[in-house]
């Protein structure tokens, strides 16, 4: 397993994972709150969830076959994740497409916007991907859960990271100017199976677009929690200015497996090599 991280950037390090994950302690986001899943704690590099795990977690009881299998676990772990977001935050799945002249040039034509699975906006004096307070900036922010067994790129999923950074490059957040300035950020949550390209922190370092990771964790109570985002790239794009202190999500179970998600541009989807549910016999080819 490929994990990055020290001093806001992934690592190949095994070791460097676990010291960076156990010195950053979760901080509440709901004043009061005594659930004792939800105390601080330190992050177990082992409690992170995988892509195998989440197959697991959801099995598979509409007997589902093949890529719909896939696409099925996919759409739910995004909405799963997407309702139980730092800070208590919630975000609805997005539909709406956003321009890219650069995934459009790379893919000769054939797709030139990109769906991210969440947006949120920006705030100005707060660089974070999901400030707790009302955001000046809209549609600034791209959150992008990933069941991806594999690493991850800038040309991934046909230059769909690309695109992302491309587009939040324009955000209104984009052209936020003075001391107080939003950035635009790039929000992604991703099991502990995926690992993460330099590629994207250091084209979002050139464009200016802040880039976010979280992991997310298995409690001891069974249900999952989404780690605090770490930036990879802050210290470069305003290197004299102290970064917020963020937020671990709420504990949130997966609930059933629900139909699959529609096929199509950036269509959420765990992506493990393999096509359908183990344990059905010819039912896991790899994906071509």
């Amino acid at each position: 397993m490929l994990l990055q991280v020290a001093r806001g950037v992934f690592r190949t390090s095994a070791q460097s994972v676990v010291i960076a994950l156990i010195c950053f302690v979760l901080a509440m986001g709901a004043t009061g709150c005594t659930i004792p899943d939800t105390q601080q704690h330190a992050v177990s590099v082992a409690n992170l969830v995988t892509t195998a795990d989440v197959r697991q977690m959801y099995g598979n009881p509409k007997n589902l076959k093949g890529i719909l299998y896939n696409q099925a676990v996919g759409l739910a772990f995004q909405k799963a994740v997407l309702a139980a977001l730092p800070w208590y935050t919630s975000v609805r799945p997005n539909g709406k497409p956003f321009e890219s002249k650069e995934r459009e040039d790379l893919t000769k034509g054939r797709i030139s916007a990109v769906i991210p699975d969440g947006v949120a906006g920006a705030c100005e004096g707060m660089p974070s991907p999901l400030p707790p307070i009302t955001a000046t900036d809209p549609e600034s922010t791209f959150i992008e859960v990933k069941a991806l067994n594999g690493t991850l790129n800038l040309a991934y999923g046909q230059y769909q990271i690309l695109g992302m950074l491309d587009a939040l490059s324009k955000s209104p957040a984009a052209s936020s100017t003075g001391p107080r300035r939003a950035y635009p950020s790039l929000y992604l949550i991703l099991t502990a199976d995926t690992a993460l390209s330099t590629d994207i922190e250091l084209r979002g370092r050139n464009w200016n677009v802040l880039v976010w990771v979280s992991r997310v964790e298995k409690l001891w109570t069974g249900q999952l929690q989404v780690t605090p985002p770490l930036c990879l790239n802050c210290m470069y794009i305003f290197p004299d200015k102290a970064l917020p202190t963020t937020s671990a999500g709420p504990s949130f179970s997966l609930g059933n497996l629900g139909k699959p998600g529609a096929g199509g541009l950036d269509a959420p989807i765990l992506d493990d090599k393999l096509v359908g549910f183990p344990g059905a016999p010819g039912d896991t080819s790899p994906n071509p």
